[in-house]
């Protein structure tokens, strides 16, 4: 059993943050740069996790939060802890540990999940951080939930699914804070198969906000090199103005060689 796994990240062109607030995770090593080429890898390894976070524009110090996030989440993987709730709930103690004082108190991000074990994938996501599962024949779903203002209204039955709203209602409902008192975030957790054939994108908002779900699906392409697809999304959204920071995580469940 293997995976292939392509990535990308970039700043975009927004001068009004000059640090690169996203955080992303290819399984590997954990990146924050301005730039990374889209580049891809194999693996073998019976369980693959990735992740991405996203810092919180309006907090204090967004990108110490998204990186304090990712590395924790890495650290307790790494001694073996489980892909569920409580992963998140040391996770965010971990970001109040190193983050909730001084300048840096009140430091957000959002952040997205997958491990694949098998034939299985679970998803665990906190914000707008989004996780798609993307079918052999190109059939796609997304796994994660955005937690926003107005899917907390559509689910309380004060919104209508479909109806356009003001953009404040889309603004994030949950995200991770550092900040002690911050303990009833949101969450989601999402299993999944996950068969060879078939691929997983895990995203900033920088990705989907700006490409859209459209535009991302006819952009796709199964018979591409993954580290060729990447690419090719990265290049829409520098085409397309890039107003954000973009990080992406692409993987494929390769299937087997005769």
């Amino acid at each position: 059993m293997s995976y292939t796994v392509g990535f990308t990240q970039h700043h975009g062109r927004n001068k009004q943050y000059p640090k690169q607030q996203d955080c992303l995770w290819n399984g590997e090593e954990i990146f924050q740069k301005n730039d990374v080429l889209p580049a891809e890898s194999v693996t073998r390894r019976p369980v693959l996790t990735v992740a991405v976070a996203d810092g919180v524009g309006m907090s204090p110090q967004s990108e110490k939060a998204s990186w304090a996030v990712l590395t924790s989440l890495v650290t307790e993987l790494g001694k073996g802890a489980d892909f569920d709730r409580h992963l998140l709930r040391r996770t965010h103690g971990h970001l109040c540990d190193a983050l909730a004082k001084g300048k840096t108190f009140g430091s957000a991000t959002t952040l997205a999940a997958v491990q694949c074990l098998a034939q299985r994938c679970t998803i665990l996501n906190v914000g707008d951080c989004r996780v798609y599962k993307i079918s052999e024949s190109g059939q796609w779903i997304q796994l994660s939930h955005d937690h926003t203002l107005i899917n907390s209204m559509i689910a309380r039955g004060e919104a209508e699914p479909g109806k356009e709203y003001a953009s404040f209602y889309y603004s994030l409902d949950s995200c991770l804070v550092a900040d002690d008192e911050e303990t009833e975030f949101l969450f989601h957790k999402q299993e999944s198969s996950f068969l060879p054939g078939e691929s997983l994108l895990v995203c900033t908002d920088g990705v989907h906000d700006i490409l859209g779900d459209i535009r991302l699906q006819n952009l796709y392409s199964s018979s591409r090199p993954l580290q060729d697809q990447v690419e090719v999304w990265r290049n829409a959204i520098l085409s397309a103005g890039a107003p954000d920071n973009l990080s992406m995580v692409l993987i494929r469940h390769d299937k087997p060689q005769p």
